[in-house]
């Protein structure tokens, strides 16, 4: 399956380097995120186009590819001139809808890009919508990566979590369940919730 996959993301390479990709990259992009750009994109097409036994391989490899932080998340995809800005929903649909990831890796990923996060529309948008359903699905395995960050990382998550335009201000009953499964976290989590209401509100 590897000696496969090589042989396509050559091609693909080739393509792409040919001037033929049809993925818009600014001139003033840094190297670093120009080849994150290009590799996302190339996973993107094979996780989508390749036959029921390799994509499993190549989301794998998609989801590794995926941004670890707001700050990239948001230089990709939401910004005016971001390189995969055409293609965010498509690509965050497919990331929200991952289910052959490990659970932990996958929640440690998007706590990680919620943590310095802040609400915006389309593109950020979506991804909350996918962080929101998964943290409601699992609120347990939530609290115990959470723990292990500090306070100002706890609050920053929970902000980005509730951040948004008419922001609910009764708890969902998996999130009223965090008191019980650590209550550390559930404070924090309703100070941060508190937060978001007051800015809104204003």
């Amino acid at each position: 399956m590897k000696t496969g996959f090589f042989i396509v993301l050559t091609c693909l390479l080739g393509y792409y380097a040919n001037g033929e990709s049809s993925i818009y990259l600014p001139n003033n992009l840094d190297d670093s995120l120009r080849l994150k750009a290009l590799k996302i994109k190339q996973l993107y097409v094979l996780s989508t186009a390749s036959s029921k036994d390799e994509c499993y391989y190549y989301q794998l490899q998609f989801f590794d590819a995926f941004p670890d932080s707001f700050k990239q998340l948001n230089k990709l995809y939401a910004d005016k001139d971001g390189p995969l800005s055409s293609v965010a929903h498509e690509h965050i649909y497919l990331f929200n809808g991952l289910n052959n990831i490990n659970d932990t890796l996958y929640y440690k990923k998007i706590i990680s890009i919620g943590i310095g996060g802040h609400w915006d529309a389309d593109a950020i948008d979506f991804f909350q919508q996918g962080l929101r359903n998964k943290i409601l699905g699992n609120p347990e395995l939530t609290a115990t990566i959470l723990k292990n960050l500090s306070t100002k990382k706890i609050l920053s998550f929970w902000r980005f979590y509730f951040d948004g335009p008419h922001p609910k201000k009764q708890l969902q009953e998996p999130l009223q369940r965090m008191k019980f499964i650590n209550n550390k976290i559930y404070n924090l989590m309703v100070q941060a919730q508190t937060v978001v209401l007051k800015d809104w509100k204003e």
